[in-house]
């Protein structure tokens, strides 16, 4: 019975229609310590409950090990690990959340830093600690000397996994803090955001790992009774603990807009016993949360009402003189569907000064021949002073044929070009790099007029030495008696 109740408030919660979401009510979460920030300013608050009580963060932990694993280490490191994937200080059991290494593997720092974050790997956390640091206590020192960096004033680590100890502890706001920071490092959210990973077989264990994430707002698990996925969700990390209770810290983007929420806490008796609740309701609201912040506490503008610059134009080398308008190809950025999420003042900012918006296109393709219709050949970055504003796929507007007989050039560097509203907004003008034949053409033309030189140079001097002779053969003639 406590079991169906609890699965009952779940589905509540999750299937209550989004439009009821302008009334929703903070206080329905039963966790006792949440915080919901902004994901770019952690420094503004939507809503908090006891988001500075002391709590334990059990495998949340292991942001900041990734984060200290990302800046000090190298993820192409390759070693063997020892003795330490059994646990240091306290010898890891089969309740413990474990990659499923053993001692003597040869790993790439990536490997173990994606069973650390994808399945909680505490062996993995404590053979990244000594890779990177020497030693357990050296790498919980930079951990610690990190959330002090980062203001974390009520955070103090003794492990890199988060196995429960009194001396380990972290408040809400200090991990909504951790993680607003790792959203800034695009290692980690590639990290964060990934599904699935595999760690191939070595000479020690004959088979693949295959790591899922644990987050359920990316993967659902088969046999769940509610749908746990959240399509805007970019990542977080889990934790449980009898001490910390069920734990969340993760992150969500919308059309630029980004959220970060955190709940520690949450226990079997908060569901009415039910465990299966305990462990998907923190899913289930932060999925809630996510969506009523987006669409209450931002607000949205589309790219047409910015006005972006949509058509751009660039030169494309080897191409048909006549597939091309003006000699040149133009391209569109895809704007239709682009729209901007931000704070309002941020959003009336972006009104009043969207004659400021610069266009930055990146070619990812060459520019040249052969190029097909709506073919995509890179991507447009609006900007506002270093601020980037949206970014839009562009792509060719029409087709362009090869010129017969004209090779392929060398793959180019990606070409980045900043366009402002008032500039005209070519890419090249034309210019034609030259090829081989080019070359040999204009040396056999420079051989010509070296021949031709040298031929003028004969004839004046043969006529010189002509006209020398006669004068010679005159005065002699003079100078013969009769």
């Amino acid at each position: 019975m406590k079991r169906f109740l609890g699965i009952f408030l779940v589905l509540a919660i999750l299937l209550t229609p989004v439009s009821a979401l302008a009334d929703y009510d903070y206080n329905s979460i039963p966790s006792p310590n949440v915080i919901v920030v902004d994901g770019d300013d952690p420094g503004v608050v939507f809503y908090e409950k006891n988001a500075d009580q002391k709590v334990y963060p059990a495998s949340t932990t292991k942001i900041m090990t990734t984060l200290i694993a990302l800046e000090k280490g190298n993820l192409d490191d390759s070693f063997m690990v020892g003795e330490e994937v059994l646990g240091t200080t306290i010898k890891f059991t089969s309740y413990s959340s474990l990659m499923g290494i053993q001692p003597g593997e040869t790993l790439t720092l990536r490997d173990l830093v994606y069973g650390l974050m994808l399945v909680s790997g505490n062996d993995a956390g404590e053979a990244i600690a000594k890779h990177v640091a020497g030693s357990i206590d050296a790498f919980v020192a930079l951990m610690n000397q990190k959330a002090a960096e980062l203001g974390m004033t009520n955070t103090h680590y003794t492990n890199p996994h988060g196995v429960q100890n009194e001396d380990h502890y972290t408040t809400a706001r200090d991990m909504a803090k951790l993680m607003a920071y790792a959203l800034k490092n695009e290692t980690f959210l590639e990290i964060a955001s990934t599904k699935t990973y595999t760690v191939p077989a070595n000479n020690v264990r004959a088979t693949e790992l295959n790591l899922v994430n644990t987050d359920r707002l990316l993967n659902a698990v088969e046999g769940d009774p509610v749908q746990t996925v959240y399509p805007y969700a970019i990542g977080g990390k889990t934790g449980d603990t009898d001490d910390a209770g069920k734990c969340l810290v993760c992150a969500a983007e919308k059309d630029g807009a980004r959220v970060i929420y955190a709940s520690f806490g949450d226990k079997a008796e908060l569901y009415n016993g039910d465990k299966v609740t305990t462990n998907l309701s923190r899913f289930v609201n932060a999925a809630k949360v996510f969506e009523y912040v987006f669409d209450n506490n931002f607000q949205k503008v589309t790219a047409a009402e910015l006005g972006l610059q949509k058509t751009f134009t660039t030169g494309v080398v080897g191409a048909e003189e006549s597939d091309l308008a003006d000699g040149q190809l133009t391209m569109s950025a895809l704007l239709d569907n682009v729209a901007v999420r931000a704070l309002p003042d941020q959003i009336s900012y972006y009104k009043s000064n969207a004659g400021s918006i610069t266009a930055n296109v990146v070619l990812t393709t060459d520019a040249q021949a052969p190029i097909t219709a709506g073919q995509s050949m890179g991507s447009v970055e609006y900007k506002i002073g270093d601020k980037v504003v949206c970014t839009a796929p562009l792509v060719a507007d029409f087709a362009v044929d090869k010129v017969l007989g004209v090779e392929s050039l060398q793959p180019q560097e990606t070409a980045v070009v900043s366009v402002s509203p008032d500039s005209t907004p070519l890419i090249d003008k034309g210019h034609k790099d030259w090829e081989a034949g080019d070359y040999l053409t204009l040396t056999f033309v420079l051989l010509i007029v070296l021949l031709i030189a040298l031929v003028v140079i004969f004839v004046l001097s043969e006529r010189k030495r002509r006209y020398e002779r006669k004068r010679r053969s005159a005065r002699a003639k003079k100078r013969r008696p009769y």
